[in-house]
């Protein structure tokens, strides 16, 4: 395991949830199925780079849909979503997908916030 892994395990565990399944289908994407405090599940996608498009909302929207999992969360590692991205998440009814620059903790009901609340944070 990557010492990039390792870093987003740890936050995921201090955000309070517990990993289920890491998948890493590219270098700078990671699928985390995570399950919350109140044992719901959660996808979360990590994605390391300096802007994350509509594209990648689109592809986390995809994949919950094959999931079947009504929600799900867009991590940007050390950037920021385009404004395109925002508009999606936000275009999106379902599934319900928030935009975060940082996990949020577990224990807050991390899928409280709006996506664009989410995104400004």
């Amino acid at each position: 395991m990557g010492a990039k892994n390792t870093q987003l395990l740890t936050q995921v565990r201090q955000a309070g949830y517990e990993t289920l399944r890491v998948e890493q289908p590219r270098p700078n994407r990671w699928l985390l199925t995570l399950r919350t405090p109140e044992g719901g599940e959660l996808l979360a996608m990590a994605q390391q780079r300096p802007l994350i498009s509509a594209a990648d909302v689109q592809d986390l929207a995809e994949l919950l849909r094959l999931r079947r999992m009504p929600s799900g969360m867009l991590l940007a590692l050390g950037g920021r979503f385009s404004p395109e991205a925002q508009r999606t998440a936000l275009e999106l009814r379902h599934p319900r997908i928030q935009l975060c620059v940082e996990l949020p903790a577990a224990a807050n009901g991390a899928l409280g916030l709006s996506s664009l609340e989410a995104a400004r944070q």
